[in-house]
């Protein structure tokens, strides 16, 4: 009995295994079968900043989709709120291209200033019968970086020059004539809170150098003094225009500009430069591991001087933008020349805003790989021009900002009154105190103030005005005064530098006056 009972145990065993087999085998298969015909839809992060294309991916095994897309490659679109979301240069939907194992792949680029939050992926082709149910479509984060905040009415003044501070004489406040520790004096005759002075240049005295080295060796000095006077210190670098024409620095590309139909190099190195950023974020790190400084910075984080050796990467990374017939027939000079005059004509306003973004996308590049090597000790100023928001020399304040920046220098010079007026307006416009860190700046300049007959009072109302209004809803983050070297030995007019540093006192009187 005992044995039967076995033998029957034995068999409903085996029986349940082949039972469970067939299920296993019907289950696996349907998992691959569905695999097979899946379709998915998705990023390559799950979060970017604004300054980035978001990397988008359609992946499927299905024979029938890939022959379909293989003739009329997939488009995609971008929604929030249910609703699609238009993008640079008017762009709605990318086309994506075959990428082998990676399936069709293709980029949206942020739109400017783009709302913070969760954005969601759809597929614009039309899906054969059937086929719908398999679509799996999913979401990205476009995120919103927070800077470093800056002391509250926080006020620099600067000091661009190369001059050796070693052999500086200074005509301080007080009348005397004192070392480079003079300018220290004019920092706080002003009330400023923070002396920012140039510390990097391009190239060196001796040729094949990379940097002006004569004043390295003082700047821990320069912090140690500040420190004793508690003044906050901060510390540039000149990125992307060297101050010279024909002392080239070797293994660097320089950028180039167009003069009679052809290339012609610029004394500007170009954002293609590969070795460029790093050796910026050598420099800076040298200075933010001095204990005394406060803040590291860029200046000419941008393409200075012509960019026409950036067309080919534009042409293939910028979606939407549609070559010319011949375009791939031409020579690299001739693609060149054409985009010179394409752009120049300033006919094709989505041309033009996709060249603007792109641009201000490779500085936020940039920024971004600087800020990685530095190290985030220290906060991080940068320098950026404020025609059309930045973006007519491929800056965007909120790129920026997204991009690693803490806090963005903006220089309201070179306009006349009524150009001033209009930057303002743009500027109001465009960007709220949450969206970037804002220091409005000025220069001491009398012929780029038009001459005015108001002399300093006319410099002081610009930098009044910015510094109280340039963002609808409130005053700037700070104002920088620019610069010193300016102030001493720069276009005066008919005035003394006691005169346009008495107007900047009263400046930055009344902007520590406003009410928190």
């Amino acid at each position: 009995m005992d044995r039967l009972r076995a033998a029957l145990s034995s068999k409903a065993l085996r029986w349940l295994a082949a039972v469970a087999g067939v299920y296993a085998c019907f289950f696996a298969g349907y998992v691959l079968t569905r695999r097979w015909a899946s379709l998915t839809l998705d990023t390559g992060k799950s979060s970017y900043g604004r300054d980035e294309f978001v990397d988008i991916r359609l992946r499927t095994r299905d024979p029938q989709l890939r022959a379909l897309w293989q003739r009329t490659p997939p488009r995609v679109r971008v929604a929030r709120g249910g609703r699609p979301v238009p993008t640079i240069g008017g762009l709605l939907e990318p086309a994506l291209e075959w990428d082998g194992n990676r399936g069709w792949v293709g980029r949206w680029p942020c739109p400017w200033k783009a709302e913070p939050g969760q954005y969601s992926l759809e597929l614009a082709s039309e899906l054969p019968p059937r086929k719908a149910e398999a679509l799996r479509a999913g979401s990205f984060i476009l995120s919103s970086r927070r800077p470093r905040a800056l002391p509250p009415r926080f006020a620099a003044v600067n000091w661009e020059s190369s001059k050796p501070l070693a052999s500086l004489k200074v005509l301080a406040p007080d009348g005397t004539v004192k070392d480079w520790r003079g300018l220290l004096d004019w920092v706080e005759y002003v009330g400023a809170d923070a002396f920012w002075m140039l510390g990097g240049q391009t190239p060196g005295l001796v040729h094949g150098e990379t940097w002006v080295t004569h004043n390295l060796p003082l700047i821990p000095e320069v912090a140690r003094e500040c420190r004793r006077r508690k003044l906050k210190f901060g510390v540039w670098a000149m990125c992307y225009l060297t101050m010279s024409a024909k002392d080239r620095v070797p293994g660097y590309e320089y950028a180039l500009e167009i003069e009679e139909g052809r290339p012609k190099p610029t004394r500007a190195l170009s954002l293609r430069d590969a070795r460029r950023p790093h050796d910026v974020a050598v420099l800076l790190k040298r200075f933010a591991a001095i204990p005394e400084v406060d803040f590291i910075g860029l200046d000419y984080i941008r393409n200075p001087l012509g960019g026409y050796e950036l067309v080919d990467d534009f042409m293939a990374e910028m979606p939407g933008v549609v070559k010319p017939p011949d375009w791939d027939r031409l020579t690299r000079a001739e693609r060149m020349a054409r985009f010179a005059q394409r752009k120049i004509a300033r006919t094709d306003a989505d041309f033009i805003d996709a060249w603007q973004w792109w641009r201000a996308h490779r500085a936020g590049r940039v920024i971004r790989q600087i800020r990685e090597e530095v190290g985030g000790s220290k906060p991080l100023w940068a320098f950026v021009l404020t025609w059309e928001k930045g973006w007519q020399h491929g800056q965007d304040p909120v790129m920026f900002s997204d991009a690693g920046a803490d806090a963005l220098a903006l220089m309201m010079y070179e306009a006349d009154r009524v150009q001033f007026a209009q930057i303002m307006k743009d500027w109001r416009g465009y960007v709220r105190q949450g969206d970037a860190q804002l220091v409005a700046g000025n220069i001491v300049d009398w012929p780029l103030h038009q001459r005015s007959p108001k002399g300093p009072a006319e410099f002081g109302r610009r930098l009044d005005w910015a510094a109280r209004a340039i963002t609808p809803d409130g005053p700037a983050a700070g104002l920088f005064i620019h610069d010193l070297e300016r102030a001493l030995n720069g276009r005066l007019g008919p005035y003394t530098t006691r005169d346009w540093m008495d107007e900047a006192r009263r400046v930055v009187r009344r902007f520590k006056a406003l009410p928190s």
